[in-house]
């Protein structure tokens, strides 16, 4: 660092060094002046950094010429530092921006803020990510590519369960249901309306979500959820046979279709609704209120309670095996390109030679299959009798490749 200023400082920058200078600083200002709007938010017009920048090389030439270079130094440098900075403030920025509007909607929604132990397991989780990364490296984001979606999509959650169990139970009606869990199927029946949030539309229910909207430097966006409510008010469900009361407490949706979205303020609104006379298919816990009253309501040992069109649900049904074939299909072929790229391959001149599969790195590779092969008909189409790999001939002594000559008596 010493010789390295000691270099710059006994070196009198010419005329037309400095004009350089000036010049080239002017690229810098580029930088200077997209890390300061971009990154840090600033507001000012955008030629101050393309004359400041030229101003600082001459001054420091008319002041003192061997400082010229120092000077232009310390203008190059300040783009890397103050990237760094920027993009820890912008990350800073960013999550005290989505708390304060997280915080909004919470208010607005009557939502209760998120308990300190969940803060904190969040920073935990935080924590051990980077850990992770900085002594596993390559494996920690496969994990977190791969590994994470798929155990959300296997361990059990409210729709997994109703899934599971629509396919087992059989529908009961109404009038014989069984008490405990069941699956019964019919049509919506208002006790009290209920407006939902956009347009004010007269439902027994809705689910009404809010999701940020991200948009990547191609154009192509995607969505955070950052509010997701389900309201229902009590109804019936009748059949043929008869009608039953829905507690709705704790009631999921499951398949119900979109009725209404629009984006507004960088945020996509979006709501489903549960409406008279919709066909529907429920799976929860039929039982008998204080006044022998028939209800249906969330079933706390299986952990299920939720609604869905009967529509949907036999389109799932119908379409569900062909979606395993595919899936055990893709699973399968996915295998075996794995292991074809990571098992190595040697093709000399007449021999390829095929080894372990190399799942980790392994210096030691040893082949298990060799196949021979006549390499003369593609060259010149003559065959050409191949000595080397004869095995009459590499049998014999006398006509081995590894001897020069036949035996003196």
């Amino acid at each position: 660092m010493n010789e390295t200023l000691e270099l710059l400082t006994k070196n009198e920058a010419t005329t037309a060094g400095i004009i350089f200078l000036m010049i080239f600083s002017c690229f810098v200002a580029l930088f200077h002046t997209v890390i300061f709007s971009g990154l840090f938010k600033a507001k000012f017009n955008g030629w101050l950094f393309f004359v400041i920048n030229p101003l600082l090389v001459l001054l420091s030439s008319l002041i003192y010429k061997p400082i010229t270079y120092v000077m232009f130094g310390l203008l190059f440098i300040s783009v890397f530092i103050l990237a760094f900075i920027g993009i820890i403030y912008s990350g800073i920025s960013g999550v005290k921006k989505a708390r304060i509007e997280q915080d909004k909607i919470n208010k607005k929604y009557d939502i209760e803020a998120t308990p300190i132990w969940k803060k904190l397991l969040g920073y935990l989780a935080v924590l051990v990510v980077i850990i992770a990364l900085y002594y596993v490296g390559f494996y920690a984001i496969f994990f977190l590519l791969f590994a994470i979606p798929f155990l959300k999509f296997i361990l059990p959650n409210t729709k997994s369960r109703f899934l599971k169990y629509q396919s087992t139970l059989p529908t009961s009606k109404i009038r014989s249901v069984a008490m405990g869990l069941a699956e019964i199927e019919g049509k919506l029946r208002t006790i009290e309306h209920l407006e939902s949030p956009i347009g004010s539309i007269p439902c027994i229910g809705y689910r009404y979500k809010i999701e940020n909207i991200s948009t990547d430097k191609d154009g192509d966006k995607s969505y955070s959820s950052i509010f997701d409510e389900i309201k229902c008010n009590t109804f019936y469900v009748l059949d043929e046979t008869g009608i039953i009361k829905v507690i709705p407490d704790k009631i999921e949706f499951v398949y119900v279709s979109e009725y209404d979205s629009y984006i507004g303020s960088g945020k996509r609104y979006t709501q489903y609704l549960l409406q008279e006379n919709d066909s529907v298919l429920l799976i929860g816990k039929a039982s008998i209120q204080s006044d022998n009253e028939l209800i249906f309501e969330y079933e706390n040992i299986k952990k299920v309670f939720a609604i869905a069109p009967s529509e949907n649900v036999k389109h799932y049904n119908t379409f569900k095996p062909l979606l395993n074939s595919l899936t055990l299909f893709c699973s399968f072929f996915g295998f075996l390109v794995a292991v074809v790229l990571v098992t190595p391959i040697d093709i000399t001149k007449h021999k390829i030679s095929i080894s372990e599969p190399q799942f980790f790195d392994s210096n030691q590779t040893e082949s298990i299959y060799e196949i021979e092969y006549d390499s003369a008909t593609e060259t010149d189409g003559s065959y050409e009798e191949n000595e080397d790999f004869n095995p009459q001939k590499a049998n014999n002594s006398y006509n081995s490749p590894y001897q020069d000559s036949e035996p003196t008596n």
